[in-house]
């Protein structure tokens, strides 16, 4: 059973792959996913050093471009050309990732023909007319034509300056007329309005092949961890800390790299695995919620009927009207497995559900039991916090993190998220 992700490399580049076989010259692959889904690290990991090694072999160039900040087109070129050249050349990274990094290179470029387009020369300086002279140009045209390959990237991200028509009908045109390989990355959902119907039609037009990028929480994980040596210290705790995301759910490639280093962080600072899963959970709370919950252990309370229910009552409730807060952190049990098995039998919907039955509670006599501009209140405020609500059922109630380490560690790993900075479990945080 092939892993979508290595069936994925395998056709784009194992023996006789699609990018590699210039029966597809000229042709357009779009790669998307759901946003965080690891879709650039996987290009950058998995496929462009094999294909960059590939295409050098037959003297063509594979280029990497982003389009984050970039607000017009001629930026765009310059940077294909400049690192077309310096690609297959190997000559001034320095400068090349400069352009790319500072978005240098346009005001430049200005006075040379580029892909047949000649602009009067002016105010350029005699070395920089040296480095991109015709000569270069030719040749980095060259390296690109007939066989190179161009992957564009975070086109979510590029400028309201660029007309999304004008950007496509440039990245046709350069597949078409420099007869190369076109890769587009980007995320599944990115185009709303004006710019999804363009998307949609470009895309009929202009796309030649689409993979969509869905990988398990686990090939995600798998594919961060082993593209850096330094996590093989992890190796022990790796499929404890897999475990314990699978659990949050997240799909996100950035947040388990934060993840991975914290938790390399704490073994080696630590030299033990204790509080890792509370680690991993916690962090993934504060990257995706910003804020982490107090320590506590559900209490058991005789309620006014004498059902007795268990309650934790986070900090975090302080801000929130009683009737809510009381919703949330009410739970009828009289024991720690009722409790958690209640807590499991109880999803956020419910929850909410539970919390809009007592908004609109009744007294015996048919009355509302809150005015309607009590009620108001209470709904707005419930709309505003749904998130928050969200994050506090999950990470505090359905997934208890602080549940296997006592509260001196939970408070150190706390703090160590929040902060960044890992104490001693002796040295006391200072408020």
């Amino acid at each position: 059973n092939m892993s979508t992700l290595k069936a994925l490399k395998e056709y784009l580049v194992g023996a006789g792959g699609y990018l590699l076989n210039d029966d597809n010259n000229g042709k357009t692959v779009m790669l998307s996913g759901a946003w965080g889904s690891g879709k650039t690290h996987f290009w950058q990991n998995e496929i462009e050093e094999d294909l960059t090694k590939e295409l050098k072999e037959k003297n063509k160039a594979c280029v990497y471009v982003s389009l984050y900040g970039k607000d017009n087109i001629e930026v765009i070129k310059s940077e294909i050309l400049q690192k077309a050249y310096s690609g297959v050349k190997k000559e001034n990274t320095k400068q090349t990732k400069a352009i790319s990094a500072f978005g240098m290179g346009t005001k430049i470029l200005a006075g040379i023909s580029i892909f047949g387009i000649k602009v009067d020369a002016q105010d350029i300086s005699n070395e920089t007319k040296n480095y991109y002279d015709e000569k270069k140009i030719e040749e980095a045209t060259d390296f690109l034509s007939d066989g190179g390959l161009i992957c564009f990237d975070d086109f979510e991200r590029k400028s309201k300056k660029i007309d999304l028509n004008d950007l496509f009908g440039f990245i046709s045109q350069l597949a078409i007329d420099m007869n190369c390989k076109i890769v587009i990355i980007l995320n599944s959902d990115v185009f709303e309005g004006e710019e999804a119907n363009v998307f949609k039609t470009v895309k009929e037009k202009t796309v030649n092949k689409f993979f969509y990028f869905e990988p398990t929480i686990e090939e995600l994980f798998n594919s961060i961890y082993e593209s850096n040596e330094k996590y093989k210290k992890l190796d022990v705790y790796r499929a404890k800390i897999l475990k314990a995301i699978e659990e949050t759910e997240e799909l996100n490639a950035r947040i388990y790299i934060q993840v991975l280093d914290n938790c390399l962080e704490w073994i080696e600072n630590r030299n033990e695995g204790t509080g890792l899963k509370v680690l991993v959970l916690v962090t993934v709370n504060f990257i995706l919620n910003n804020f982490v919950l107090d320590y506590l252990i559900p209490k058991r309370i005789e309620g006014g009927m004498s059902v007795p229910y268990h309650s934790i009552r986070y900090k975090i409730f302080k801000k929130y009207p009683t009737q809510i807060a009381d919703s949330i952190s009410r739970v009828n049990s009289t024991t720690m497995a009722e409790f958690r098995e209640e807590i499991s039998l109880r999803d956020y919907e419910k929850l909410i559900g539970n919390i809009e039955r007592v908004l609109n509670g009744k007294t015996k006599e048919g009355q509302p039991i809150y005015t309607a501009a009590i009620q108001e209140n209470y709904f707005n405020f419930l709309n505003n916090k749904k998130n928050e609500i969200k994050a506090i059922w999950k990470y505090g109630y359905e997934l208890y993190c602080m549940d296997t380490i006592d509260e001196a560690t939970y408070k150190v790993i706390a703090n160590f998220v929040k902060s960044g900075i890992l104490l001693k479990l002796t040295e006391e945080p200072s408020s």
